[in-house]
């Protein structure tokens, strides 16, 4: 009877702070601006980015988000290939490298006034390379940190800006013996994103 008196109290002060949760599934779509770190003569190239997430609200200044989202990254820039191993001769020629992600993102979101809307984001980030076109072995997986800035409105609709970055090199095992390309620089993606999103059931 003790025990059961105090399971009844237990749920009846917990039920308060529950009635607070509210999960609404949402759809995410932008742009990327992506590069790859300590690569010469490289710059940013555009691609997309979406994801698919649940959003679960836990108090008025925080939410909890994971998404699965899809990811395309590379960057612009030159290669530079020996003719051969006893010629000093060098061939550059232009290219464009594009990786494709999937990834599991966890995003963490504190609105700074609550009933604002303005909120800032950080988290974790594990993706998958489904396919590129890199000329070198690119590491399977990809494991990032992000973090940004966003404003949802009222219904539901919302703007973020966030800037990822990447932790492993995206180079796997690979190493130029000819041109010492490797040089102990991590090359790591680097990448903002802009997007526009909504939440369902507001």
């Amino acid at each position: 009877m003790k025990n059961l008196l105090l399971a009844i109290t237990f749920i009846s002060i917990s039920l308060p702070s529950f009635s607070q949760v509210k999960v609404s599934p949402g759809l995410r779509m932008g742009l990327n601006a992506s590069n790859i770190s300590n690569h010469y003569n490289s710059e940013r190239v555009l691609g997309f980015n979406g994801a698919m997430f649940v959003n679960i609200h836990f108090a008025r200044f925080y939410e909890l988000q994971p998404e699965i989202s899809y990811s395309n990254q590379g960057y612009n820039g030159k290669q530079s290939q020996f003719l051969s191993p006893f010629d000093p001769l060098i061939t550059i020629s232009d290219e464009q490298v594009k990786t494709h992600y999937l990834g599991l993102s966890i995003a963490n979101k504190f609105f700074v006034i609550p009933d604002l809307g303005l909120h800032f984001i950080v988290g974790p980030s594990l993706e998958i390379n489904v396919s590129d076109n890199a000329y070198y072995d690119v590491t399977p997986i990809d494991l990032s940190v992000f973090g940004g800035i966003g404003y949802e409105f009222p219904m539901g609709l919302g703007l973020e800006a966030r800037y990822k970055q990447g932790l492993i090199d995206v180079r796997d095992g690979y190493y130029d013996y000819y041109y010492d390309d490797y040089n102990g620089n991590l090359k790591l993606n680097s990448v903002f994103q802009f997007s526009v999103y909504y939440k369902f059931g507001m």
